[in-house]
């Protein structure tokens, strides 16, 4: 429901420019048939209906998603309105409302305000139903004694001023009291309102009006649609009549102008509404010339072009768009700007990144501009794609530069990314101190999860703690008080690490999180300092926690979201002064092949073919496969193919630390001759 309300919002906002924009053309096509602003305003409500559109390069709409729809999931949130100044008021506030990066919340504020506003929203929807209902309902029961005066005209002494009621068979109702030539002009004037279908379209736009009330150029809108759609009305009755007879059609229209309130205050009923200026537009009507028609009719259609199309926006596809190599440059110091090649993993997660990116707009308005720091990646047709990052008025902005074209790119994420892959490897820290207790890991054993139990522990470094576990919630309990630490859907393992090198351990946990978008995070909570960590990525990556045994260490693997897919994995470790993945990054990935000796639980047991192994095929190496699942399963005597990167550990048998691939390239047969 969030993100339907959302999606209301930023349609509510693109609609606004076409409003705006039909205010100005209403001003100028004032010698234009009245039907014209009938139309505009239909085109606004094309607008406010349809969810999707089309992409063009003469789109006018600033945003087509001004805010993201997971804005109260993002680690930064930014809107995209379109115009920079708006963002540079906006942005920081935003950002001020999200937590630390390295604090973990149970909520941020926009979490809980969005649900908030959601609610508003619905009453008001709500309360605007409600009273279309009850005045309908009080009309229809004002008219139910009406008497047939003749085809679907009914005269009531009860109604005080003529009007249409009914959507599918619409009723004119008359007081009785009428004169013969008023009757005639009233009944000639609700006649043409039932030909012009008018009887739907001032329904139709209350029912825009309820739905998107929170906008203050809905109800201006609203407004002047009825007046328009009476002009146009009077337009169309007037035009066969003569001076005198526009005359008399005046006076009725005065003398219907009387006790109108409880019309008026029907949503569902047509009555008369602005006599004051129909009386001036009907005694100074004058036929159009044809030319002044053209060029409204023109000016109509370059409105619909304009702001029924949604601004080209950069759209990269990994089906079609592969990239064969990239580089990563930290360019803010121009004497000593180095490219690193980007290895296969990091490779893979910039085609992610780029195929999800969101919030772009096309624009050269950074173009005068030297970046900072920049990833430049060639496409296999030869094109390069330029991703830019700049330091402006102490806010990140980045751009795209593709095809010969810029993308102004407001996704607060990806520029997180951009500076993380670009210049978050420059800062050295203290090595940590990993000493791990392993307390439970149910994504181990996760049939053995249990749900409604609860796990206690108590550490000699906090001797008046006892630390409890629930499925759903961590605690620190001391004598009569508990204290939550961090929540989850589930908390699947914990382990105790002292990451910080402060010689107190941390609380590492897995956990999952979401509402219907469920993904798994890493947390650290800090208890002796009271800090909590967070690796997450939402709607993009998982991360999950292990305990890997050949090395001693704590390692995160990172996926693609809700996939088996393996990004990257690495040790956890604790860097300018927040959770990070040590991987091994800007190491070549290294192949061998060998034979399977042994298939232990957990890892293969094998012997280097020889000529591909930097040591002789009398070695025995130890290969671990939780993060390499080869397809089809090999067998003991399988050649199998192993991707390999980071160090080698020097035990007998020797071990590996991280495998990112196994491939099955000859398959043991005892029956093959």
């Amino acid at each position: 429901m969030n993100e339907l309300f959302l999606k209301i919002i930023n349609m509510s906002i693109s609609a606004s420019w076409l409003i705006l924009a039909v205010l100005i053309l209403r001003l100028v096509l004032k010698k234009a048939p009245k039907w014209v602003n009938v139309l505009l305003w239909g085109i606004v409500a094309v607008r406010l209906i349809c969810p999707l559109s089309f992409e063009s390069t003469l789109s006018l709409i600033p945003s087509s998603e001004t805010i993201p729809l997971d804005i109260e999931m993002a680690a930064k949130p930014t809107i995209d309105s379109g115009v920079p100044a708006i963002n540079s008021v906006v942005n920081p506030v935003l950002s001020s409302f999200a937590p630390p990066q390295h604090v973990l919340t149970s909520a941020n504020p926009l979490q809980i305000w969005i649900p908030i506003l959601n609610i508003i929203w619905l009453i008001g929807v709500g309360a605007l139903l409600l009273y279309t209902a009850v005045s309908y309902g009080r009309l229809c029961r004002k008219v139910d004694t009406a008497v047939r005066y003749k085809d679907n005209i009914f005269q009531s002494e009860n109604v005080s001023s003529p009007f249409v009621l009914g959507i599918i068979k619409p009723r004119i109702y008359l007081p009785f009291n009428m004169n013969g030539q008023d009757l005639e002009h009233v009944v000639a004037h609700e006649q043409a309102h039932i030909r012009r279908k008018d009887h739907w379209w001032k329904p139709l736009g209350f029912f825009l009006l309820t739905i998107y009330w929170f906008n203050p150029l809905m109800w201006l809108a609203y407004v002047l649609l009825c007046r328009d759609i009476e002009l146009a009305c009077d337009e169309k009755v007037i035009k066969e009549l003569g001076n005198e007879q526009r005359a008399d059609y005046t006076q009725a229209l005065v003398a219907c102008s009387v006790n109108r309130r409880m019309i008026a205050a029907c949503p569902l009923a047509f009555g008369e509404v602005g006599v004051k200026d129909r009386v001036k537009s009907v005694m100074n009507y004058k036929k159009p010339a044809f030319w002044i028609i053209i060029l409204a009719v023109i000016a109509c259609v370059i409105v619909a072009v304009c702001f029924l199309t949604n601004p080209m926006g950069f759209q990269f596809d990994e089906a079609i768009h592969t990239i064969v190599s990239a580089n990563h440059f930290d360019m803010r110091n121009a004497d000593d700007t180095v490219a690193i090649e980007m290895n296969p993993a990091q490779i893979s997660e910039l085609s992610s990144r780029l195929a999800g990116v969101k919030n772009t707009k096309k624009s050269d308005e950074y173009g005068g501009f030297t970046p900072g720091y920049q990833i430049s990646a060639l496409l296999e047709d030869g094109t390069y794609i330029r991703i830019n990052g700049y330091s402006l008025s102490d806010n990140d902005m980045v751009d795209i530069e593709w095809n010969g074209e810029r993308y102004v790119v407001s996704d607060g994420e990806f520029q997180d990314y951009l500076s993380r892959i670009c210049v978050g490897g420059d800062v050295a820290v203290a090595e940590p101190v990993p000493s791990v207790t392993k307390w439970f890991d149910y994504l181990e054993t996760p049939d053995e999860m249990q749900w409604g139990g609860r796990h206690e522990i108590n550490l000699p470094e906090f001797p008046d703690v006892t630390f409890r576990w629930t499925y759903g919630e961590m605690m620190a309990v001391t004598g009569n008080e508990i204290t939550s630490l961090y929540t989850g859907m589930p908390i699947w393992n914990a382990y105790f690490c002292d990451l910080t090198g402060d010689g107190l351990p941390e609380l590492c946990s897995t956990i999952s999180w979401g509402s219907g978008m469920i993904d798994n995070r890493v947390t650290i909570y800090d208890y002796a300092n009271g800090a909590s960590y967070e690796l997450s990525d939402r709607g993009y990556f998982d991360f999950t926690l292990r305990f890997n045994e050949a090395d001693g260490y704590l390692y995160v693997d990172k996926k693609k979201y809700n996939t088996d897919e393996l990004v990257e994995t690495g040790r956890l470790v604790f860097k300018n002064n927040c959770i990070q993945i040590e991987g091994f990054s800007n190491e070549a990935h290294q192949v061998f092949q060998a034979e399977i000796l042994e298939d232990h639980n957990g890892y293969y047991l094998v012997k280097p073919v020889e000529g591909s192994w930097e040591l002789n095929s009398a070695d025995r190496i130890e290969v671990p496969i939780r993060n390499a699942h080869p397809s089809p399963e090999p067998e003991i005597g399988d050649v199998i193919e192993i991707e390999y990167s980071g160090e080698i550990l020097e035990t007998y048998p020797a071990r590996i630390a991280d495998v990112y691939g196994i491939v099955v390239v000859k398959l043991f047969c005892n029956t093959c001759g």
